[in-house]
């Protein structure tokens, strides 16, 4: 996704900052990032690639985040209540209230 609107913006003729991902795997962003040959990386998919030229050509940076810190996690990996409660106001999000919680309300409206 993050491929597609970088291009599609590039096509607009409009020019955006250098896109930072965010990662929680260290192994991943040595891969990406490190200056070795592609003989120790033969058998990654081909978009993790593509990505490698994007940093190579200083588009994308790639910049390690923590997994408890990882916002993305909310929607892509099953978290405890209490990982989930940390996570859930960084998305602007708020928590559903009780059910007799929101009669309430609508009576008093």
């Amino acid at each position: 996704m993050i491929l597609w609107t970088h291009n599609l913006c590039k096509e607009l003729g409009l020019h955006s900052k250098k896109t930072i991902l965010y990662d929680d795997n260290q192994a991943a962003i040595a891969v990406i990032t490190a200056n070795a040959g592609d003989y120790k990386v033969k058998g990654i998919d081909l978009k993790y690639h593509k990505i490698r030229d994007y940093v190579g050509r200083d588009e994308f940076a790639i910049k390690y985040c923590p997994s408890e810190e990882m916002i993305a996690d909310i929607s892509s990996k099953p978290l405890g209540p209490t990982q989930f409660k940390k996570l859930r106001p960084l998305l602007n999000v708020m928590p559903v209230p009780p059910a007799g919680e929101a009669q309430a309300k609508q009576d008093e409206a």
